[in-house]
């Protein structure tokens, strides 16, 4: 919510979500988001609902999120009742959940078309629990070029590959520059918390085959033959970490790859004024972020 803030975006006016997966560290600013979404559509006295699209449990996610975010509403209620809108004594909500059911597409409207495919950044669970937790990749096609966002997931993903044919963005997890920079990162968490062999066995083989790092990246952009690359999901240190994690996709993969900070923007148009079809992405014009971008 603070980024959208910043940004100068409105998320009351967003009217459809997308959730790859439910990791706390992806879905717990959700409540944020729609405390922010019922208040401000409240004021407005607008009716319209919010879509919110995810894998299985995320109805249990949103529903429960919405019973958070009401018990602060009650006072206000409770001062002008007109106000809101109850059903049966409680608050309408006017967020409305979608399970995926399966891979294909999700979502179409006059401007996009949402394709998901599952992805193996749940490898190593249990098959019976793997059978009722979801994690998908989205394909979204739009007008102006197809931008494909892995999620989390681990670099053995063939249906990833095929959905991320050809595509002109892949945004792409980055949880390591190369195994390297994973090695030091596990025997940190071992050290501080002093893991037994077999916890730390586990966690590295969590962000071996669950994870991507930057080598990984390469190989899958330069195998589906993408056209760029934008990482996203990564923490570099300073400018030469965040070159590093170019040079190791790089390695792998020949075309653009960009390394943002939060709240640089990035845009696709026509690679030449001849060709309405052929696209580049690069910074948008006027932004005042163009930095991390190797060619």
């Amino acid at each position: 919510m603070r980024r959208m803030l910043r940004a100068g975006i409105q998320s009351e006016n967003i009217k459809t979500i997308f959730f790859t997966h439910l990791h706390s560290d992806h879905d717990l600013g959700l409540a944020d988001i729609m405390a922010n979404d019922f208040f401000r559509m409240d004021l407005s006295g607008s009716s319209r609902a919010i879509n919110i699209y995810g894998p299985p449990q995320t109805k249990e996610l949103v529903d429960a999120a919405f019973r958070y975010i009401t018990v602060s509403i009650r006072p206000f209620a409770a001062e002008n009742p007109s106000s809101y809108r109850m059903v049966n004594g409680d608050f309408a909500s006017p967020f409305t959940a979608h399970e995926i059911p399966q891979d294909g597409v999700i979502f179409q409207d006059d401007k996009i078309r949402v394709i998901a495919a599952e992805n193996t950044h749940y490898a190593l669970m249990p098959a019976p629990d793997r059978a009722k937790l979801k994690s998908y990749s989205y394909r979204i096609e739009t007008p102006h070029g197809v931008v494909v966002f892995t999620g989390d997931t681990g670099p053995q993903s063939e249906s990833l590959m095929r959905l991320a044919k050809g595509a002109d963005v892949l945004l792409a997890e980055a949880s390591s520059r190369d195994p390297q920079d994973l090695d030091r990162f596990v025997n940190l968490m071992a050290e501080r918390n002093h893991w037994s062999a077999d916890r730390v066995k586990t966690f590295r083989a969590h962000f071996q085959s669950e994870h991507l790092d930057s080598p990984s990246i390469g190989a899958l952009a330069s195998k589906a033959q993408v056209k760029s690359v934008v990482l996203y999901h990564y923490d570099p240190v300073d400018e030469a970490d965040k070159a590093a994690y170019v040079s190791g996709v790089k390695s792998n993969f020949s075309g653009p790859v960009f390394a943002p900070a939060d709240l640089d923007r990035y845009c696709l148009g026509p690679s030449d004024e001849k060709s309405n079809r052929a696209t580049i992405l690069g910074p948008c014009e006027g932004s005042a972020r163009q930095s991390g971008a190797s060619r």
